[in-house]
């Protein structure tokens, strides 16, 4: 659980990051510019991470229920 809180807060560092690059290149509406990329950033780094987590938790699921000798 920690590893995926670090990669989440990882993708918080990473929006940062490139909101600041939307402001600075931004010709109008700077800020509209800036939250727009953050926000599009971050939601697709924890889209991608929310995402292997499910796959993850699925699969343990899955081989958890076919090592089960109470079949």
């Amino acid at each position: 659980m920690r590893a995926v809180v670090a990669a989440l807060s990882l993708f918080v560092v990473v929006a940062a990051i490139w909101a600041a690059i939307g402001y600075v290149y931004a010709d109008d509406g700077k800020a509209a510019s800036a939250t727009t990329l953050g926000l599009c950033v971050l939601a697709v780094g924890w889209l991608s991470v929310l995402i292997a987590v499910t796959i993850k938790f699925v699969r343990l699921r899955a081989r958890r229920r076919d090592s089960d000798p109470g079949d």
